[in-house]
């Protein structure tokens, strides 16, 4: 038997997990920045304001680090002529000018120019200030650095309140550096030390001040290093130039080992190399392998079927990031019964976090494990990995975790017994939904109550029909047993079309509630159900005509619920909203069923939506409101951005339109029914690697479909086309 923990062996605490909305922070640009376990969210100055609540701030490891960070000069702040984030992705560059200023002499706007340069290396935010002055005499003036840091857990900073907080133990001033510390209830000392180069003219309390004399057409050069620690002794900080030259080698090193895509947009070039880029920023190292992180700034943290979903998209890509994220979530599978965690024997974890309310069990992601489909992906993923790169040897290393997992799925996945996976939590803390949409209101019945539980999620049926299917095809590779999988897997798809069909709305339910109702509604859901091929094939043409209803489909893209259902909210988080990662699976299912009008219509929103965002970039979610003219999508207002599987999403829309499908055990790489879209003409992609063998294609859209052709071909592999 299982070893089983309650919730009474656990530190119980009253959280609430939504995140709360700033007006002001809502209102503003925001620029970030991410590497391995560290992010930053500052205004277009490069700034945290004080006066602003929100996310902005300089974290690591779940906690925020620094709270308030402003450039004054001569007391006031800068004007701001320009900020973006550089093409690489790894440095947030900064034009200011002085405003006019009066005293001690005066000194025209827009005569001193300061450069602002941040960027991130493990624990360290490192800026370099570059002050230049254009005047025609010398002038004087003051640079203040304004600064604080509150030590906030993540989740206080989303809104969860807290009954009490640790201590702070007050600021130390030394030899130009600055050092705040603060206990946490965990008994863990956190440090923020600020080294500044060459040190103030003034250091007091919150604040560094220089006095600068500058020379017309002389330029004078300060760096500021904050560094973030926990317990551990403070690491040596890296210089900025270095940092730099750092994250450019290793952004080289990636662009070689990854497929290179080219197309004749260059609207469409930009978004896929946006997507590609954020995809890296926020692939984090791990002892397993590289995993990426779901968001910033709210989930930079590894998550089951996030990660599981971001590297299924990557892998015709970027293999690499699969194996990482199997590694890393096998080596975390659950092993006992912990109600507080909602962890059982062989399932795949849904969060893990590492800040002090994970620490004091005040939050129960430590990690968590509630969630149904992570563990069903986790065995698709597998087997998708081995079609792209024939790695039987990672196949033979998790088979035990495979074999796990469907134990899981049987024992403890179907609760009762009746081939469906179901969930519910058992921990007070716990999520309510377990599923992809896991808000508390996000499964409900056509009369708008919500379902109660154990639920079985439409979606989940799907993956766990394909996880069977796949975990077969792994144990025939392996010499294994694959009939009792096949078996199961045919018999979940016959009892799934008969109990979740809906004869009188030619779709497929949302879930089935505790009792086995059928909750009527018409959703977005059933589109990864197409993408799992659990769906009868004289069902699937119906079930895509009905997500491309004008109810569904806003113009940008797939609403996750029909304008015309009781809860229908265009401005929620899962009840009429649209996100990208959900669009791209449905498209993909549309590209299993040979639909491909309807893969090009999601792709075309899709893309035309980004155009709109800032940064041109995917992010997590935006509102299903109706497309109207000339308007552009109207952003949801936390959403993530970068987001991890709505940057994947770039990817698997592309994936669907060339049809790619990959069998590197036998291999051969086909070309299944390729389409593009109006807007793209052409597409090429580069050392596309099927196993140890890599090859250059291009595909291109003519009057009657689209032509494929190879390129070259490096290595022994099998090109195939199929109309």
């Amino acid at each position: 038997m299982p070893e089983r923990l309650t919730l009474e062996d656990h530190i119980p605490g009253a959280p609430e997990f939504h995140i709360q909305a700033s007006p002001d922070a809502a209102a503003i640009q925001k620029l970030v920045l991410k590497h391995e376990e560290a992010f930053l969210v500052c205004d277009r100055r490069g700034d945290f304001p004080a006066h602003f609540e929100g996310e902005l701030g300089f974290y690591f490891e779940g906690t925020r680090h620094l709270r308030w960070l402003e450039i004054r000069l001569n007391g006031a702040r800068p004007l701001l002529l320009t900020s973006d984030v550089a093409p690489e992705n790894d440095q947030i560059r900064i034009g200011l000018a002085n405003a006019d200023i009066h005293e001690p002499h005066y000194i025209p706007r827009n005569t001193v120019y300061l450069e602002r340069l941040l960027s991130l290396d493990t624990a360290h935010l490192l800026q370099a200030l570059t002050i230049e002055s254009f005047h025609d005499t010398p002038c004087d003036l003051t640079l203040e650095l304004i600064f604080s840091a509150d030590f906030r857990d993540v989740f206080e900073v989303r809104g969860t309140p807290r009954a009490e907080r640790g201590q702070l133990l007050g600021e130390e001033r030394d030899d130009g550096r600055v050092r705040m510390r603060y206990r946490g209830l965990d008994g863990v000392v956190r440090s923020t030390t600020i080294a500044f180069g060459p040190a103030p003219d003034v250091v007091a309390a919150h604040r560094a001040v220089y006095r600068l004399h500058l020379d017309p057409g002389l330029s004078q050069r300060i760096e500021l290093t904050i560094s973030a620690s926990h317990r551990e002794p403070e690491a040596t900080p890296p210089t900025a130039r270095a940092v730099l030259r750092k994250a450019r080698a290793a952004s080289a090193r990636a662009d070689a080992e990854g497929a290179r895509i080219v197309t004749d947009n260059d609207a469409f070039n930009e978004l896929v190399a946006r997507s590609r880029l954020d995809l890296r920023m926020l692939i984090t190292h791990t002892p397993e392998g590289p995993v990426p992180y779901a968001g910033v700034p709210w989930y930079v943290a590894p998550f089951g079927r996030d990660s599981l979903i971001t590297a299924w998209q990557m892998l015709p890509y970027d293999a690499q990031v699969a194996a990482g994220t199997l590694r890393f979530l096998a080596a975390r599978q659950g092993r006992r019964i912990d109600e507080f965690r909602d962890e059982e024997p062989g399932k795949i974890l849904h969060e893990y976090r590492r800040g002090e309310m994970a620490n004091c069990r005040e939050i129960p992601f430590v990690p968590y494990y509630g969630t149904i489909d992570a563990t069903p992906l986790f065995i698709g993923l597998l087997a998708e990995y081995v079609r792209w790169t024939g790695d039987l040897g990672l196949a033979e290393t998790l088979w035990p975790a495979v074999r796990a997992a469907l134990a899981w799925m049987q024992e403890y996945g179907d609760r009762d017994g009746d081939g469906y996976l179901e969930y519910a939590t058992g921990s007070r803390l716990g999520l309510t939904n377990q599923g992809w949409k896991d808000s508390f209101d996000a499964v409900m019945h056509a009369d708008g109550r919500l379902a109660p539980a154990p639920i079985a999620l439409v979606e989940v049926q799907g993956y766990a029909y394909a996880a069977l299917l796949a975990a077969a095809e792994l144990a025939g590779a392996l010499g294994a047993d694959a009939h009792p999988l096949t078996v199961r897997a045919a018999r979940l798809r016959e009892a799934f079309n008969r109990d979740f069909w809906l004869e009188h709305e030619d779709y497929y339910a949302l879930a089935l509630d505790a009792d086995k109702r059928p909750c009527q509604v018409i959703s977005s859901n059933p589109g990864h159900a197409l993408w799992s091929g659990i769906v009868d094939d004289r069902r699937a043409a119906a079930v895509a005509k009905r997500m491309l209803a004008d109810d569904m489909f806003s113009g940008w893209g797939i609403r996750t619920l029909a304008a015309r259902e009781r809860r229908y909210n265009p401005m929620s988080y899962h009840n009429g909203s649209i996100w990208p990662h959900d669009n791209a699976l449905a498209a993909l299912g549309f590209r299993r069923y040979r639909l491909p009008e309807h893969v090009i219509t999601v792709a075309s929103a899709l893309v035309d939506a980004s155009r709109w965002f800032e940064h041109a970039r995917m992010p997590e979610l935006f509102c299903g409101f109706l497309r109207q003219g000339s308007q552009g999508p109207i952003s949801y207002p936390v959403a993530c951005a970068p987001q991890a599987w709505a940057a994947g999403s770039v990817l698997a829309l592309l994936t669907a339109l060339v049809g790619l499908e990959a069998d590197a055990v036998g291999a051969r790489l086909t070309v299944a029914s390729p389409v593009l879209p109006p807007w793209l003409r052409f597409v090429e992609i580069y050392d596309l690697r099927v196993g140890a063998a890599a090859l250059d294609i291009a595909i291109t859209r003519g009057r009657d479909g689209a032509s494929v052709e190879l390129i070259a071909r490096r290595g022994d592999v099998e090109f195939l086309v199929r109309r």
